[in-house]
């Protein structure tokens, strides 16, 4: 009878504890999503624009669009990110590691971009030796 007993109070545990997960998962697929302001826009195409730029070996091109990003808005991680990978074309190895730096502090909770941070620190550890 006692396991009986505790058999059922499980089952009721656990389907409360579910019903509850259930509300909060519901809950958080209704919420509306965030709508990004004009300057986010604008600073999302001025990274994009500088990621062209890197891609044909145009650095300070790509500067002064990541800059520009950055002024719009200083809470876009990826332009950090980015400018690090400009001064690496450019040699200077000492403004990479401070933008790679400053990515990590604004990207560190994005999974995402753990992986990219860290193969940048490495690539500028490997050649500022």
């Amino acid at each position: 009878m006692e396991t009986k007993l505790k058999r059922l109070l499980v089952l009721v545990l656990a389907m409360v504890l579910l019903s509850g997960c259930l509300k909060q998962f519901a809950r958080e697929e209704t919420l509306p999503t965030r709508q990004r302001s004009p300057r986010e826009n604008a600073s999302l195409q001025l990274t994009q624009e500088g990621r062209q730029f890197l891609d044909k070996d145009q650095p300070d091109q790509a500067i002064r669009s990541l800059e520009q990003a950055l002024s719009l808005n200083p809470d876009n991680g990826p332009s950090y990110y980015y400018l690090a990978e400009a001064w690496l074309q450019k040699g200077n190895f000492s403004m990479a590691r401070q933008f790679n730096s400053l990515a990590e502090n604004y990207l560190k909770k994005d999974k995402g971009w753990s992986a990219r941070l860290a193969s940048q620190a490495d690539k500028i550890d490997d050649l500022e030796n």
